[in-house]
C-alpha cells in the first residue's frame, strides 16, 4: 500500500472511530506528512525520513513535531494491526518532550462581557452551558434530553450517541446556571437540547462563531472554544475545589492530565511552608 493511500485509510478510520477534533488532526497531520511521502510504498518508511520530518516541523514549534509523533506513532500502529506493517518505523523515535502550556481561559469579567456581547441566544446557551458543566463541544452538540436527568440534576454521557474523549461513561452534575439554561431549552422542543435556529449544529460552525464573538468582545483573541472547559476547572480550582474532584468531573482517565490547574491554588503551598515558621 502507498503512504498516500494510508493516510486515506487512517483518516477514514479516524471519523469513524475518534471525536471530531481528533479526526481533523489526523488529517491535518496525514496532510503534513504526505508532502515528503506521498507516493512512496508504506514499508519503504524509515525512522530517518520521520527523523527529517519532525525536525522540519519542529522549526515552527517543539509542539508542533510532538503532536505530529504522537499522531504518527498511532497511525504507524494502527498499520501493524492491519498487517501493513510488521514494525513501526516510530519505535526507536523518542517522545518529544515540550515546556508545559498554562491553559488559557477567561477571567470572570472577561466573560461577562462576552456574555453581554453574544447576541444569538442559542450561541449563548451553548456557551453558559460549557462554562457551568466542562462539557466539550461535541458532547454538547450531541446532547439528547433523554441522557438529562432534571429530578437528580445531572447528564449522562452514555457514548450512545457520541463517544466520549476517554470511552468512559460518566455523569456530570448540574449547578443552577445550567438547570436555567435547560429550563429555557426546554421550549424549543426539540430531540436534541442545543439547536442553531432549530436545526443540529456543526461544530465548525459554533466554534468560528464564537471567534467572531471573542474579537467583538476585545478580549484575549487566542481564546478558543475549549477555553470554556479550561474556564469551568480554573474556577473551580480557585474556589478551592481538589484536583481529584475536577478531574472526574472533566473525565480525565489520569489525574496527572488536570494537574495543569494546580498552580491556581498556590496558597495551598504557602501553607505548608508557614509550618517551619
Amino acid at each position: 500500500i502507498t503512504s498516500k493511500n494510508f493516510m486515506n485509510a487512517v483518516r477514514t478510520f479516524s471519523i469513524a472511530n475518534h471525536t471530531y477534533n481528533t479526526a481533523k488532526d489526523y488529517k491535518s497531520v496525514s496532510k503534513k506528512f504526505l508532502e515528503v511521502a506521498s507516493e512512496i510504498s508504506l514499508t519503504n518508511i524509515t525512522e530517518k525520513m520521520i527523523t527529517e520530518y519532525l525536525k522540519e516541523r519542529g522549526k515552527r514549534s517543539l509542539h508542533t513535531s510532538s503532536k505530529d509523533l504522537r499522531y504518527l506513532r498511532c497511525a504507524f500502529g494502527w498499520a501493524i494491526t492491519q498487517n501493513y506493517l510488521i514494525k513501526s518505523p516510530c519505535s526507536q523515535i523518542k517522545t518529544i518532550t515540550t515546556p508545559e502550556k498554562q491553559p488559557l481561559f477567561l477571567g470572570e469579567v472577561e466573560y461577562q462581557v462576552l456574555i453581554n456581547t453574544i447576541d444569538d441566544e442559542d450561541i449563548k446557551h451553548i456557551v453558559i452551558f460549557a462554562v457551568n458543566t466542562g462539557l466539550r463541544l461535541m458532547e454538547i452538540l450531541t446532547l439528547e434530553w433523554s441522557q438529562i436527568n432534571l429530578k437528580n440534576r445531572y447528564v449522562i454521557l452514555d457514548n450512545i450517541k457520541h463517544t466520549t474523549k476517554s470511552k468512559r461513561i460518566r455523569s456530570v452534575a448540574l449547578n443552577l446556571k445550567a438547570l436555567q439554561i435547560l429550563s429555557e431549552r426546554q421550549l424549543k422542543n426539540d430531540r436534541l437540547v442545543f439547536t442553531i435556529g432549530g436545526s443540529p449544529a456543526k461544530p465548525s460552525y459554533v466554534s468560528k462563531t464564537f471567534k467572531k464573538y471573542v474579537i467583538k468582545a476585545q478580549i484575549n483573541p487566542d481564546l478558543k472554544f475549549h477555553s470554556l472547559r479550561h474556564t469551568f476547572a480554573s474556577w473551580l480550582v480557585q474556589r478551592g475545589v481538589s484536583i481529584y474532584e475536577v478531574s472526574k468531573l472533566l473525565g480525565h482517565s489520569d489525574i496527572k492530565v488536570t494537574e495543569i490547574y494546580a498552580h491556581l491554588k498556590p496558597e495551598n503551598l504557602r501553607n505548608a511552608v508557614e509550618l517551619l515558621n
